[in-house]
């Protein structure tokens, strides 16, 4: 993050995911987004080649080392956890990843004129809603850019 933009409310959380090989299809006929709200969540989904992607075990934390030293116990974890919610799919991970993401206690997205700096905006979107996010950005900042306000830009300003 640069130095100008500030970072309250803001924090760096780590998360996992894993894609397992090719289904048969007749175990995931309609191929749904399975979303668990639970601390931590789980995600599931299928790709168009009918394997299973599955993520999730977030951390609160940002560094790339501590992150990566823990990926093989994650990984572990998600192929138990995608296991016992989908018994009849092959569970064992193919691929695994992991990354860093900006989340804000609301998850909503910072969005507006950089505190200081004047003509200078930041866009900072959160979690998997970052498509959502850059079309909300894009809004408010062209209206922030083009000298008109948006009714809504205090939702996301920097506070």
């Amino acid at each position: 993050m640069p130095k100008i933009v500030p970072v309250q409310g803001n924090r760096i959380i780590s998360t996992w995911a894993i894609a397992t090989g090719p289904q048969p299809q007749r175990i995931w006929p309609q191929r749904a987004l399975i979303w668990e709200a639970s601390v931590p969540y789980l995600y599931a989904r299928s790709t168009f080649d009918s394997r299973v992607i599955c993520g999730g075990e977030d951390e609160e934390f940002g560094q790339s080392r501590r992150r990566d030293v823990q990926s093989a116990a994650k990984v572990s974890r998600l192929e138990q956890k995608l296991g016992r919610l989908l018994p009849r799919v092959d569970a064992r991970a193919e691929f695994a990843w992991t990354a860093c993401f900006g989340a804000s206690a609301t998850g909503s997205p910072t969005i507006g004129e950089i505190p200081g700096y004047p003509h200078c905006y930041a866009a900072l979107g959160y979690r998997g809603n970052g498509i959502t996010f850059s079309m909300l950005a894009a809004s408010l900042l062209t209206a922030a850019i083009s000298g008109k306000r948006n009714p809504d830009a205090h939702l996301f300003e920097f506070k």
